[in-house]
This record gives structure tokens, C-alpha cells and sequence, in this order.
């Protein structure tokens, strides 16, 4: 499914999202996540310690719940593509995406010493992206609805 305008705007405003997959026993695992849109596909990052990647390489289905100002939110049905190995400058346009940062500058990312996000060069970046080996989750939308479009 091609993103509609309505639904990118949405997720560039409001980029908080529960990422909701399956447990091998079937029940769901929920997890805070940042999406944004690069070239017109929904993406996040992740790791391939976390439990939600683990069930992605399981079972590809994902649901995700892109939370706006009340009342309005964002539900979405995907089949989730893990993107990894090289995918360094993905991760840098997807972060440049996510923050709205100017090619040339940093990019702002989480410090899992700091426990919060912090600006990197981009070498430095590169080096932790490598060093954690750090992931894309590419969301391939099936089905999208919701209280997005009102005003």
C-alpha cells in the first residue's frame, strides 16, 4: 500500500507509536518506538538483542498505534522487513528524516549509557550503528485507520 499524503504528514508530526508484534504463544509484545517516512517507506530503528526484533524474525506481522494529540491517533497493519548488515547511511537519512537535521550536521540519537537521545557526528554515528550493529524495521502498510484526518 502507498503511504497516502494525509498519513505522512501525520506520522512526520507525530512519530510516537506503540509497535505491537507477536510473541511465539501468540500474544502481543508492545514497545515505544520513533517511525518516520524515507522515500516514501515507514521505517524505525532497532537492535537485534530486543525481544521485538526476535519476534520479527519470527512472525513479520506488526501493528503499530501512532498516538497524536487526543483524540486523533494512527492504527496501522504491516508485515515488518528487518534491514540490517550495511545500513549505515540508511540509518543516518533515516535519523536526518526523523529529526529534520541538515545534511553536514549531526544526528541525533539514543545513548543507551545516557539513557536518552544525544547528538552524534556522523563518523561517531556510523561507528556506534556498527558497533551495536543497529537495524532498520522497513513497514510494508497494509491496512491503515484511525481518528488521523480531523482538524
Amino acid at each position: 500500500m502507498a503511504l497516502a499524503a494525509e498519513l505522512i504528514d501525520f506520522v512526520t508530526t507525530h512519530p510516537d507509536a506503540a509497535m505491537i508484534t507477536l510473541r511465539d504463544n501468540g500474544t502481543p509484545h508492545m514497545a515505544r518506538i520513533e517511525i518516520c517516512v524515507v522515500d516514501g517507506r515507514l521505517r524505525a530503528t532497532g537492535a537485534p538483542t530486543l525481544v521485538r526484533t526476535r519476534n520479527l524474525r519470527r512472525d513479520p506481522r506488526c501493528s503499530l498505534f501512532v498516538f497524536g494529540p487526543h483524540p486523533l491517533w494512527l492504527g496501522l497493519e504491516t508485515d515488518a522487513t528487518i534491514v540490517e548488515g550495511e545500513v549505515g547511511d540508511d540509518l543516518i537519512r533515516l535519523l536526518r528524516a526523523r529529526h529534520g537535521i541538515d545534511p553536514g550536521g549531526t544526528v541525533l540519537a539514543h545513548d543507551d549509557e545516557l539513557g536518552h537521545d544525544r547528538p552524534y557526528t556522523e563518523s561517531e554515528y556510523l561507528a556506534h550503528a556498527r558497533a551495536t550493529e543497529l537495524l532498520i524495521y522497513d513497514f510494508g502498510v497494509l491496512k491503515a485507520y484511525g481518528n488521523y484526518l480531523s482538524a
